[in-house]
Order: structure tokens, then C-alpha cells, then sequence
């Protein structure tokens, strides 16, 4: 998936010089806003001697370029590592609270951290930098509904998000399942001010922690160019996103 940002969590073992983390919502990207089990995350730090590596294949590693996450002394999967940030995901059993979170070289400890879990924390994917936050969002022939390629009125778009919480299914962390997997909330799409209808909404079946979301974008007449979106999960609101829709 295009422009998947990476960041981590960290906790103490056997120190050196330590360096303070800051993890965060994967799709958010938002100070203090936290993360749920299963959720896609990035911790950024100063970890000394890290070089970059991304995760070669799916199911995805616990141990990368010889670093680890540890959330709870639990290892998390592993979609990226560098030197200032690490993307992973949080263990589906996590509990909810406050929780311990590291970044460990084998016995040493490189930098540490607590993040906060809640139930479901939904962020949409966006383009950094965009002034309307183009979303990670793809028309019916699953292209980026940007503006040389919008979404149509009646058609159906993939919409690319994470923390959406508890699914209808169990298979491993860091794995996608071997069937489609639902969400266990009550999911809501909102396009400009109607709601669409949700077709689907589950664990992405190619991409570990990613929750995908298919719906059909309403034919209303004011539903053109560059359109906000929202999705609800439960009641709490994902980050406002946009997308490029045609009649």
C-alpha cells in the first residue's frame, strides 16, 4: 500500500543510553490519540545503529534487521524498521490501559515507551502534506480515487484504515486470514453529509492490521470533485480524509 508510514514503543531491559519513544496511531498520526489491539502503529526514537529493513513476506516477523517491539514483553509483528522509527502492530491480546512498550536489540535495550489502548481508535490513511488529506481510498478498478482517476456516484471504493478492533475471526498476529474476517463494531461511512452503504468492513485480506472498508459512494448531485469522508466504528470518529468523486 502506497505511503504506509512506520513508528514504535518502547520500555526498559538492560540499559545503556536509552532514548524516549513515541508511538502512535499508524493512519492518525495525532499526538496522545492512542491505539487498539491489532492496530497498525509507529513509534518514532533515536535508535543508534538501526539500519532500514521492511518485512520481506506476509506473515510478518517478530524480529527485524535484529530489532524487536515489545508490548508487554509481548513481540509484536514487524512491517518496517529504521534508524527514528519503527512500524509494527499491537498483539491482538493486548490489554486495554496504558501499556509498556520497547525497542530491544537483543538484550539491549534501545529506547522505551507507554502507549495507550482503548477498544477501537479508527484512522483513516492519508497523504502527509495534503492539504485535504487525499485519503487511502480507491475507486471501483481499485485505483487511488485521486482526481485523474475519481470514484463514481454509485460505485463502489475500498477505503484503507486501521483500529477498527475486535473481528469475527482468529488467526495470527501478523497474518492475514484464510477467510474474510468482519468487524465485531458497528461500522459507519459518512460521504459529505449522507452515509454510504457499507458492503464490507474487515481486516484487509493482503495486509496485516489494515481494515478495509467497501462502500458504495451515494448518487447525490452535490457529491462531486473533491469529497470529504468519515468513518464511525462504534460511535468514535476516524480522522476527516477526502477523495475525488465523478457523477
Amino acid at each position: 500500500m502506497q505511503r504506509i508510514l512506520f513508528l514504535a514503543a518502547v520500555s526498559t531491559l538492560i540499559v545503556s543510553a536509552q532514548s524516549p519513544l513515541n508511538v502512535v496511531n499508524g493512519a492518525r498520526f495525532e499526538v496522545r490519540y492512542p491505539v487498539s489491539p491489532g492496530a497498525y502503529a509507529q513509534a518514532y526514537g533515536t535508535y543508534a545503529g538501526v539500519a532500514t529493513a521492511s518485512a520481506p513476506t506476509v506473515p510478518l516477523p517478530t524480529t527485524l534487521g535484529g530489532i524487536q517491539v515489545l508490548v508487554n514483553n509481548v513481540a509484536a509483528p514487524l512491517y518496517a524498521v529504521g534508524p527514528n522509527a519503527v512500524s509494527f502492530l499491537i498483539p491482538r491480546a493486548t490489554p486495554i490501559g496504558r501499556q509498556t512498550v520497547r525497542v530491544v536489540r537483543g538484550t539491549e535495550a534501545l529506547a522505551q515507551g507507554a502507549v495507550d489502548v482503548v477498544a477501537v481508535s479508527p484512522g483513516i490513511f492519508f497523504v502527509q502534506g495534503d492539504r485535504f488529506a487525499q485519503g487511502g481510498i480507491l475507486n471501483q478498478s481499485s485505483a487511488y480515487a485521486v482526481q485523474g482517476a475519481p470514484a463514481r456516484r454509485g460505485q463502489v471504493i475500498q477505503i484503507f484504515a486501521t483500529g477498527q478492533g475486535p473481528l469475527d475471526a482468529d488467526f495470527a498476529d501478523g497474518a492475514v486470514p484464510s477467510q474474510l474476517a468482519r468487524t465485531r463494531g458497528t461500522t459507519k461511512v459518512m460521504i459529505s453529509v449522507d452515509e454510504a452503504d457499507v458492503q464490507f468492513s474487515g481486516q484487509s485480506p493482503q495486509f496485516p492490521g489494515l481494515w478495509q472498508i467497501n462502500a458504495i459512494v451515494p448518487d447525490k448531485p452535490y457529491i462531486s470533485g473533491q469529497v470529504p469522508l468519515v468513518v464511525t466504528i462504534n460511535g468514535v470518529p476516524s480522522n476527516q480524509v477526502s477523495f475525488w468523486v465523478a457523477q
